[in-house]
């Protein structure tokens, strides 16, 4: 699995492959797991939960995919095709960027998509959301951003410029 969340009772994971996969798996548990099917076989590379919807990216379409129960999946469609790498929700939007490219986006409710830039045009490959902000970081460089809203974004710099593939916000600070 590449990605896996929790909400409303259950965990989702979503997957890929080289030629992508339309495989998405829940559990109440997290012991015991049933596969399910996203709509369409696409490199499925995150997904997140909030307002009542799960919500999925795939890096190889402009159709994120959403569920109020994590079973039945529905398309949507973002606001340009880019390789969307990461999706979270927070203070009552769902935000996703794109690898390989300056672009992002933001939902209310998981289905309707507007674009927002990023400060750079580079490779941002997570975001998540924590103390009132969001934050994105970019793979392969120190370059990372933030915005309180999920449309307004600033730039600002990690330590070291090196490999950096997620970001997460636990117990008052953000990790890269």
């Amino acid at each position: 699995m590449t990605s896996i969340c929790y909400g409303d009772g259950k965990f989702v994971a979503v997957t890929t492959s080289s030629s992508g996969s339309n495989i998405a798996a829940y559990s109440t548990d997290g012991i015991n797991w049933t596969q399910t099917e996203l709509p369409g076989s696409r490199k499925w590379l995150s997904v997140c939960y909030g307002n009542g919807k799960f919500v999925a990216v795939c890096s190889d379409a402009l159709l994120p995919a959403y569920s109020t129960d994590g079973i039945t999946w529905t398309s949507a469609r973002l606001p340009v095709s880019a390789k969307w790498y990461s999706v979270c929700y927070g203070n009552g939007k769902f935000v996703a960027v794109a690898y390989s490219s300056n672009i992002a986006a933001y939902s209310t409710d998981g289905i309707n998509w507007t674009q927002s830039d990023l400060p750079a045009d580079t490779d941002w490959r997570s975001v998540c959301y924590g103390n009132g902000k969001f934050v994105a970081v970019d793979s392969d460089s120190n370059i990372a951003a933030y915005s309180t809203d999920g449309i307004n974004w600033t730039q600002t710099t990690l330590p070291v410029s090196y490999y950096w593939r997620s970001v997460c916000y636990g117990n008052g600070k953000f990790v890269a």
